[in-house]
């Protein structure tokens, strides 16, 4: 009963799942397409929710601070391993908004390297706002104190304290930028593709889990039994000792 019990909780587990992938992806294609608006224009129509800023196509102007830059660990592209560069935007006043500015190679895993250094000056970028990320149940943590030069994810909390500004509560995956990197790193992260993965499959099977469980394990009991039965039925050998 335990283990039918475990098996239909995870299958209806795996459709909300499919349920969040699919509102994701009505987001994504309807806020995507929308014409990019000024970030200041997102934050006055939208702030404070997240949920209502991510994924929009804003424009920010201001100047990249590569002295807080940060290296977000472990995130692959096109089957490549390496990282994200994330980059605080100052925007001018005391506000930053934190730049996804793309991936780079595994092995430059330090802030602040030369092939990848942000345009000086006055920077114009378009990108979509993202949600600051959460860990899971299983998650790497992220130190409390000290200042990071790696994380393994964006919690825009955490990283707030170590940047002189004000950091806007949703950060900016960048899509391009003017003027353009002088070269081919950070390599522009692509939005994401709408799909609903593998959750539909991974509820179904977990349904099957729970029908053979509660169909296969009574007549494992019933077989059991039987053979039991059988064996206590056999007349012992007679013995031949006199």
């Amino acid at each position: 009963v335990v283990a039918i019990l475990v098996f239909v909780n995870m299958g209806f587990w795996q459709l909300r799942r499919l349920e969040e992938r699919r509102d994701f992806n009505d987001r994504l294609l309807s806020r995507t397409t929308e014409a990019e608006i000024p970030l200041v224009e997102a934050l006055r129509r939208y702030v404070p929710s997240q949920e209502a800023l991510e994924l929009r196509l804003i424009a920010a102007a201001g100047t990249y601070a590569p002295h807080e830059e940060i290296i977000l660990l472990a995130r692959s592209q096109n089957g490549i391993s390496g990282h994200h560069v994330l980059t605080p935007l100052y925007l001018g006043g005391d506000r930053a908004i934190i730049v996804d500015r793309g991936w780079v190679p595994i092995d430059l895993d330090r802030p602040g390297l030369e092939p990848f250094a942000p345009p000086a000056g006055q920077v114009t970028v378009v990108g979509v706002l993202r949600k600051t990320e959460v860990r899971g149940s299983f998650g790497p943590t992220i130190a409390e104190e000290g200042f990071l030069e790696q994380v393994p994810r964006v919690n825009l909390e955490r990283l707030s304290r170590q940047i002189e500004a004000d950091v806007i509560p949703v950060y900016l995956q960048l899509l391009k930028q003017n003027p353009a990197q002088s070269g081919e790193l950070p390599a522009l992260v692509p939005l994401p593709a709408p799909s609903e993965g593998s959750h539909r499959g991974y509820a179904v099977q977990w349904f099957l889990f729970a029908a053979v469980t509660a169909v296969g394990y009574p007549i494992l009991l019933r077989r059991t039994a039987e053979v039991g039965r059988a064996s206590s039925e056999i007349p012992s050998k007679p013995s031949s000792e006199p």
